[in-house]
C-alpha cells in the first residue's frame, strides 16, 4: 500500500515545486490536479472498494498533513489542497 501512496506523495511534491517556483499558474495546477487524480483512481480501480478507501485516506492524510505544516495560504498549502481536492472530487463526465 505504502508504494503506491509514496509514488503520489512524489508526484504531488513535484507538482507543489512548480507551483511554488512559479513554472505553473493556479490553473495549471487545478489541470495537473485533475491529471494527478485521474492516474490515482485509475491504478486503484483494480481493486475492492475497501482497499481503493484505504489508499484514497491514506493519500489524503499525507496532503493534509502537508497542507497544516506549510500553512493553507502558502503556495505550498495551495498546492497541497488543490491535489487533496482532485482526488476527493466526484468527476462529472
Amino acid at each position: 500500500m505504502n508504494e503506491i501512496i509514496e509514488q503520489y506523495w512524489a508526484r504531488a511534491l513535484k507538482i507543489t515545486r512548480q507551483y511554488e517556483s512559479g513554472e505553473v499558474n493556479f490553473a495549471d495546477l487545478t489541470g495537473l490536479g485533475d491529471e494527478f487524480a485521474a492516474s490515482f483512481i485509475e491504478q486503484l480501480n483494480e481493486m475492492p472498494e475497501p482497499l481503493r478507501a484505504r489508499y484514497c485516506a491514506g493519500l489524503e492524510t499525507k496532503l493534509s498533513t502537508a497542507i497544516a505544516q506549510n500553512g493553507p495560504d502558502s503556495n505550498a498549502g495551495q498546492a497541497f489542497s488543490e491535489l487533496r481536492v482532485s482526488i476527493t472530487r466526484t468527476p462529472i463526465y
